[in-house]
């Protein structure tokens, strides 16, 4: 390229090609933080629609407790009713996931169902039919509250996911745009450089007996094979790296659906051996806080022999160790890994009225350092903690002093 008009077009390609590439980038930055505020508002709305779910079914029981004044519960039921279908309704408009506006629609039409149920409890209160009334509250109230929470969860796991999903897409065109601008620049600059004469390569080659190649001029080259010392050129192979898994969100999500709707402890382990090859991980233990929330029990295994979770034993809320550490903060806790051991991970199960228990999970690969791992072990825990009723006041308490 010798010519100067050539040259400075050349120039001006690679600055518009950097240029649209910073735009991209840009545009990709905005939309994803963005959609970020979007999923923290929908977030916090789901969050106060299954708190508000929770205090729906404590206020309906209590048309049967002792010694309680039946209007003051019946106001309250339909109070709380009215609320949850005002938050219903703003979780709804913050969604961006067909999957999770769906789910929010099924909390809606179950929403109908309990109203119908409540009406029959109260009918049967008023009438001092206490027993009937129970039967009906704790049975057929029972299987609707859990339909109900089961939705809302059913709806913020699909738009994480969805959410996640997107994140992904937007980085990749960001990715995609920075590399064009950059292959655009430095084939600008590979045109610019003048031409010049090339030094041709000195040859490898392998003297015998020796431990590493040598660079050899082509006459000495001549001279060495004459006398049968060169063994032959070298030929450097590097060592390809090993694949990381792949976070499959579509599983995940399949996971959480799966756990959403399970009516059968005995159908866990199987979705806990799912959890463990999404998440890379060698084992899972499910630790449970008993009434009090002084301590942490194991209540299922998987990847470890069956009592593994007897010799285990209880963990105290107060323990020096991640799990222990993970229901007191509520917040994701790791230990890397080294050459000899696995590294792990403590992910609590939040419920409305606080942490439940915990999911601990032995990560293969370093998975405990890669950020999707942990995005992916959060969600899991999320819906696994749907599967525990939530805690009574006094752990409550205890656990917030």
């Amino acid at each position: 390229m010798a010519r100067p008009w050539a040259r400075l077009v050349l120039v001006f390609v690679g600055l518009a090609a950097m240029a649209a590439a910073g735009f991209i980038t840009w545009s990709a930055e905005s939309r994803t933080r963005g959609a970020d505020s979007a999923l923290r508002q929908a977030d916090a709305a789901g969050r106060r629609a299954l708190a508000d779910a929770f205090d729906l079914r404590a206020a309906q029981q209590a048309y049967v407790a002792v010694g309680q004044g039946q209007d003051f519960w019946f106001a309250r039921v339909s109070a709380l009713s009215s609320d949850l279908d005002d938050v219903l309704s703003i979780f709804k408009a913050r969604l961006a996931s067909p999957e999770a506006v769906a789910a929010v629609d099924d909390a809606a039409a179950v929403m109908q169902d309990f109203r119908q149920v409540d009406a029959h409890a109260r009918e049967l209160a008023q009438a001092r039919q206490l027993a009937q009334a129970s039967d009906v509250i704790f049975g057929d109230g029972f299987e609707v509250a859990q339909k109900l929470t089961g939705a809302i969860a059913r709806a913020q796991t699909a738009e994480h996911v969805a959410g996640d999903a997107n994140a992904a897409h937007e980085r990749r065109q960001q990715a995609l745009a920075l590399a064009g601008g950059a292959a655009a620049a430095a084939a600008v600059l590979l045109l610019l450089i003048p031409a010049g004469t090339r030094t041709p390569a000195e040859p490898v080659v392998t003297l015998s007996g020796a431990s590493r190649p040598l660079a050899i001029a082509g006459e000495m080259l001549d001279e060495l094979n004459d006398f049968g010392v060169v063994s032959g050129p070298l030929v450097a192979r590097a060592a390809a790296p090993v694949p990381l898994p792949v976070v499959d969100l579509a599983a995940i999500a399949s996971v959480c659906s799966d756990l959403a709707r399970v009516s059968d402890t005995r159908a866990i382990p199987a979705l806990l051996e799912r959890a463990a090859k999404l998440l890379d991980a060698a084992g899972i233990v499910l630790w449970i806080a008993d009434p009090d929330g002084r301590e942490l029990t194991p209540i299922m295994v998987h990847g470890y022999a069956p009592q593994m979770a007897n010799r285990l034993g209880t963990i105290a809320r107060e323990s020096p160790n991640v799990t222990a550490s993970a229901y007191r903060t509520s917040l994701l806790q790791t230990v890397k890994g080294d050459s000899i051991s696995n590294g792990a991970i403590a992910a609590p199960l939040i419920g409305a009225g606080g942490c439940l228990g915990v999911m601990a999970a032995e990560m293969k690969n370093g998975g405990e350092q890669r950020e999707p791992l942990l995005a992916a072990a959060t969600i899991i825990a999320s819906q696994l903690s749907t599967l525990v009723g939530p805690p009574p006041a006094r752990a409550r308490s205890e656990a917030a002093g």
